[in-house]
């Protein structure tokens, strides 16, 4: 018997093929997506694991005011350690754009030549890929850095550089503006010589623990390594250096001229006491006065000592060498590629979970329908002895085999290049890694062939075993369930309006698969105008913030502030975020700083945050939230005073007094100049400037990454809804096709006939579509944090109220497309339809 109902499916398939083509069609696109999706996320992680493998990627580096000695190294490398130093100048370009260049690597984050070779002479030099990319370098072309020519040999990668980022506090990746390069020692030290750099040469040490010790054994140990300042070599530093001890120096060169003093006038009185003055009572008093002067002397001595015991203890400026300490696990340069697609990689996963259960169920409502078609043939099979296993298990065939094929064909497309091309290309043209060989890891295989068959059974085993459940005698008679909504009274309605109520109420499974499908399709179009309108809020709102020209982060600051700056306090803290340590600004500024609207306060707890910060963070006023100070090895709570409006950075603001006192810092204490003109300052006294324009470039730079994906995830959901609203719509045709052909004999026209049986379906969209759209709004806002967890940037997804109008109307205009199509259908039907169901 199995081998006779089987011969039905082929029947079955060629009686729907244009409605399993769209349902194949669909699921294929989808499995592509998602399999591209997920296979590219695994095709870059696991290279970049590869990569951070064979070119020995970095545990962690610090940087230090002066290089260690070689028995300094030589006492760290004893410990098991690899160390290897990586110092870097930065170079400006006439472009405008920042050049870095270190020397090769032998030991430590190796360069991944992409092509070409590496730099073997003192002319040549590797150009990292992205610059290369951006600024149209080949090899063969000629560089000019400083006051020398050099040749490109190559082009590359390196590990440490994963996200291209010139500092770590910038929020995106732009590589026109930054790169890095590649030279020989020699090379490099020709260019140290010549002292064209932007700032002065920077002392950064990269390190292997090796399994030997920990980070924070190692960062005791760099703590331990302390720095004569008289061996800086930074004249800025020795500048800075008077100022830090010219209080000491005031206060010893004060007891110093008191005992001098004192000193003198003893010796003097000694003098004046061995010459005979004739005068006895003279000689009395300047033996008392020479005894007294001897007695202060020696007093003034001893306060000489113990004030120099004092004031080295109170004045203790031994100096650690350490200027900043960072483990591989919480640089935002290193693994960014990786750690960016894991979101992408388990969001994937769900999503497609998600939108296969969609498709299964619309194919069970086509099954269900057969069912009710062939009621009575079902009856008929149920009396010759066929059981309902059987027919279970026919009905169950062909969604799952098409399921499975539909499945294979997007699983194989994904996989393809060109699956992953597009994903991958946005990939590539952002973060700064070398071209991954494709991944096919055994778990997607078995999802993209295993899942979407298994979830189409499932589904369909659930919704059909109830259809199949009915006694042989009802089936045969063609019994139907008497349906509640028959009894609704509807009052003194219209006819049409009351016919297309009980229509919907009669096909009210298709309507909710309709609905549901419009819900999923949302979600998908929410992900995409999530990223876009988050994308736009950046881009305007950090150009809007951002009222400062120039932002000079000192290295050495001067004594007084330059005229027309103003002076303010950061110290960087880390904040957890699902997982991520991501980094915080605090800032002390004066109560008159113009470039920011915060209504400061007196207090070390009460703090204003940045909008930003609290977006990402789901801070309030009121709340309390904890920051970490990995350097001092501390913690501090603070509560949210008061919330402004400035996207472009985490920062907690405090008044600059409350906040030197809080470091223990001097009242005049400042490590940042906000300015909205240019100041005269030399270079070697900054660690870098960031003006607006560089703020305004670096915003823009998230609208050109995500856009694609943006249009992808348009096209993705308009297409899921469409086809799912067609071929619902469809089956409400079908399944009334007998009642459309009485009305027909009747000699109702096709206008009416749609009026009836078509157009009531508006209101199902219409309604769903202004319940669906906020309610996808909101659960794409709640899931959306976690997928942009490890972003150092605001998340403002305020959506203005012109793009809600702009979803619905499209939704609507979706819905009258298919309307039109579906028209046709209206015609098609055979007045012969009303013979075929007569008792």
């Amino acid at each position: 018997m199995q081998k006779i109902l089987s011969k039905r499916i082929l029947r079955d398939l060629k009686e729907n093929c244009m409605r399993y083509l769209a349902l194949s069609a669909l699921i294929i696109l989808c499995m592509y997506v998602i399999i591209s999706l997920i296979g590219t996320a695994d095709t870059i992680i696991i290279g970049t694991e590869k990569l951070a493998e064979s070119n020995y990627l970095e545990d962690g580096e610090f940087s230090l005011f002066v290089p260690l000695s070689d028995k300094e190294t030589e006492e760290l490398t004893d410990k098991g350690i690899t160390l290897e130093e990586q110092f870097y100048l930065d170079y400006a370009m006439e472009d405008g754009s920042t050049l870095r260049v270190f020397q090769n690597r032998k030991k430590i984050n190796i360069i991944e030549i992409v092509e070409g070779k590496e730099a073997e002479n003192d002319t040549e030099l590797v150009v990292e890929r992205r610059f290369a990319k951006e600024h149209d370098i080949e090899i063969g072309d000629s560089i000019v850095i400083g006051d020398d020519i050099f040749v490109v040999v190559g082009i590359g990668c390196s590990p440490d550089y994963d996200a291209p980022l010139k500092d770590f506090t910038d929020g995106s990746v732009d590589s026109f503006q930054f790169g890095t390069v590649f030279v020989t020692e020699e090379a490099y030290k020709q260019l140290l010589s010549e002292g064209g750099s932007l700032k002065a040469e920077e002392y950064v040490y990269a390190y292997l623990l090796n399994g030997e010790m920990t980070d924070e054994e190692l960062r005791d140990k760099v703590e331990e390594l302390k720095v004569d300042a008289d061996s800086m070599p930074d004249d800025f530093f020795q500048e800075y250096w008077e100022e830090m001890t010219a209080d000491k120096t005031e206060l010893e060169d004060g007891i110093d001229s008191l005992v001098e003093g004192s000193g003198e006038l003893a010796n003097g009185l000694s003098e004046l006491n061995e010459i005979p003055l004739g005068i006895p009572a003279l000689e009395q008093g300047v033996l008392s006065a020479y005894e007294g002067a001897k007695e202060l002397n020696d007093g003034l001595g001893e306060l000489q000592n113990k004030t120099d015991e004092l004031i080295d203890e109170y004045f203790n400026f031994e100096i650690s060498n350490l200027r900043s300490f960072l483990k591989a696990e919480d640089n935002p340069r290193i693994m960014a590629a990786a750690n960016d697609q894991v979101l992408n990689k388990y969001g994937g996963l769900l999503a497609g979970g998600i939108v296969l259960v969609l498709f299964a169920y619309v194919i069970s409502v086509f099954v269900v329908y057969g069912i009710e078609k062939e009621n009575t043939t079902i009856g008929a099979l149920y009396a010759l002895g066929v059981n309902r296993n059987q027919l279970m298990l026919h009905y169950l065939c062909l969604p799952v085999v098409v399921s499975f094929l539909a499945g294979a064909i997007g699983c194989m497309i994904g996989f393809a290049s060109i699956g992953g091309s597009t994903i991958m290309g946005s990939c590539y043209e952002y973060f700064s890694i070398p071209n991954m060989e494709s991944v096919y890891p055994p778990y997607l295989i078995v999802y993209g062939l295993v899942l979407p068959p298994v979830i189409s059974a499932l589904v369909n085993w659930i919704v059909i075993r109830g259809k199949l459940n009915r006694p042989a005698l009802q089936m045969l008679k063609n019994e139907q369930k008497s349906q509640p909504m028959k009894q609704i009274k509807l009052g003194k309605m219209n006819f049409v309006r009351a016919f297309r109520i009980r229509q919907i109420m009669r096909e009210a499974r298709t309507s909710l698969t309709v609905v549901g499908g419009m819900f999923i399709s949302l979600l998908i179009l929410m992900l995409g105008l999530n990223c876009y309108v988050m994308c736009q809020h950046i881009s305007k709102d950090n150009k809007a913030d951002t009222k400062f020209e120039y932002l000079y982060t000192y290295k050495y600051p001067e004594e007084t502030v330059p005229e027309g700056g103003y002076e303010a306090f950061t110290k960087t803290v880390k904040k957890e975020n699902m997982g991520y340590n991501l980094d915080v600004a605090i800032l002390g500024i004066e109560e008159d700083n113009p470039f920011f609207d915060v209504n400061l306060t007196d207090s070390k707890s009460d703090v204003v945050i940045s909008s930003a910060m609290a977006e990402k963070y789901g801070l309030k006023k009121g709340d309390v939230f904890v920051v970490e100070d990995e350097e001092a090895k501390m913690h501090y709570a603070f509560t949210v005073h008061d919330i402004t409006q400035y996207a472009t950075s985490f920062y907690i603001f405090m008044d600059i007094d409350c906040m030197r006192e809080m470091f223990g810092e001097d009242e005049d204490y400042y490590n940042q100049v906000f300015s909205d003109k240019e100041l005269d300052i030399p270079t070697g006294r900054l660690y870098g400037v960031t003006t607006k324009k560089d703020i305004e470039k670096s915003a823009d730079v998230f609208i050109q990454q995500m856009m694609p994906m943006v249009v992808m995830m348009t096209v993705v959901s308009s297409l899921i809804f469409a086809v799912v609203m067609y071929l619902m719509m469809k089956v409400m045709i079908d399944r009334c096709a007998f009642h459309i052909s009485m009305v027909k004999v009747f000699g109702y026209r096709t206008k009416e006939i749609k009026k009836l049986y078509l157009d009531g379906n508006f209101y199902v969209i219409a309604v769903g579509a202004a319940v669906c759209i906020p309610m996808a709004k909101k659960c794409m806002d709640l899931m959306y944090p976690l997928m942009v967890s490890n972003v150092n940037c605001g998340m403002n997804l305020h959506y203005p109220w012109r793009m809600y109008v702009i979803v619905y109307a499209a939704v609507l205009v979706l819905y009258f497309v298919m309307n039109g199509l579906l028209t046709s259908k209206l015609k098609k039907v055979n007045l012969a339809e009303v013979l075929k169901n007569r008792e």
